[in-house]
């Protein structure tokens, strides 16, 4: 009897890792949904709801749910000091915002791209989506899981993780490790994933992102809460990425830093293809 084709899901429990189990469970006989963990990640009780309308969803399908803690890998490869300089500077004010010297036009190039990789050592998302992958690739080896999916979407430009070259680097990463890793929900729209959890009867409303994200129903989601993270995307980000070429500049940072620390974290886990 052959063994069981399994897949992994990063589930967060949201509508997009939804989404991403939704359209695959029908092609796996088990399905492991894993929910990452780590400092200042709450509520993960939260996630129950989805996993819960999944499994009724298939009933003749093997689902489950694991939390896996990542935060030692997270707590290794983060540069902690060095962001947190840079932190301080911007919120005492002694670094300005990339847009009043635009392309070094004003106080020249070299200070431009000074502040610019200054800036972005405080790329929380990104750096946290690193640790994360880590940690998918080790449990995926530890559990001899050969394909796992997230819902990684075009919508979030402030997450560097889910930028569509980053996710091309990505993948050759974990198929190195014989892993298949993909993002079901990447071209799909917001509405069309939201309808289709709706059908499914996975969610009780047609625009239940928009809800969840006003407040206005709970929320199925982890919750980050993170104060560097919301530093990062509300303040830091659009200090950093303010017209098109800034943000070819922050693609390619985005690239080489993934790139950089995905075989730093490697080597520190002992992690060899």
């Amino acid at each position: 009897m052959p063994a069981p084709k399994m897949l992994a899901v990063m589930f967060s429990g949201g509508t997009d890792s939804t989404y991403a189990a939704l359209t695959q469970i029908p092609n796996y006989d088990r399905i492991c949904l894993v929910t990452f963990m780590r400092a200042g990640f709450r509520k993960k009780e939260n996630i129950n709801a989805g996993a819960d309308s999944l499994k009724k969803a298939f009933p003749n399908k093997d689902i489950f749910h694991t939390e896996v803690d990542f935060n030692d890998i997270y707590q290794k490869i983060t540069p902690h000091q060095e962001k947190n300089r840079v932190q301080e500077a911007v919120l005492n004010q002694t670094i300005a915002p990339l847009w009043e010297n635009p392309h070094g036009s004003v106080s020249g190039l070299e200070q431009y791209n000074k502040n610019k990789h200054t800036l972005f050592l405080t790329n929380e998302c990104l750096q946290c989506k690193i640790a994360m992958e880590l940690a998918a690739i080790r449990f995926c080896k530890e559990n001899l899981i050969t394909d796992i999916c997230d819902g990684s979407n075009t919508e979030q430009l402030d997450d560097g993780s889910q930028l569509e070259d980053v996710k091309i680097i990505a993948r050759k990463i974990f198929r190195q490790f014989g892993i298949n890793y993909f993002s079901p929900a990447f071209h799909i729209s917001a509405k069309e994933r939201c309808k289709a959890l709706f059908d499914a009867k996975i969610t009780d409303h047609l625009q239940h992102k928009a809800l969840e994200k006003n407040h206005q129903i709970p929320s199925r989601q982890v919750q980050c809460t993170v104060p560097a993270s919301v530093l990062w995307t509300i303040c830091i980000f659009p200090w950093l990425v303010y017209d098109g070429q800034s943000c070819n500049d922050y693609i390619k940072m985005c690239c080489d830093y993934f790139s950089m620390q995905m075989k730093k974290g490697l080597e520190v886990m002992g992690l060899k293809v």
